[in-house]
């Protein structure tokens, strides 16, 4: 159905807007990791300089950022799966 040029959807919504809010999730998800990554690696460095321990708490502290973004990636992902499943039953 074409309404002033625009394809529309069965439920009313545009294909652009559809494409648009997909492209912000997935876009999103990139700075995600790379922020929670960064604060970690923030994190661990200002310990390591207050306590003289060179790389010890600046990889650990990466690692739980490296965690906290796959955690993000795994909780979109399912919630992807789960639209996509309400989207297959209709």
């Amino acid at each position: 159905m074409l309404k002033n040029g625009v394809a529309m959807t069965a439920n009313g919504k545009s294909d652009k807007r559809e494409a648009f809010t997909g492209l912000m999730t997935y876009g999103t998800l990139g700075i995600e990791m790379g922020v929670s990554l960064a604060i970690g690696l923030g994190i661990g460095y200002v310990i390591d300089r207050w306590l003289n321990t060179s790389p010890v708490f600046t990889i650990i502290f990466m690692i739980f950022g490296l965690v906290a973004g796959m955690r993000r990636l795994y909780a979109l992902w399912k919630r992807i799966e789960k639209e996509d499943e309400r989207d297959n039953d209709k």
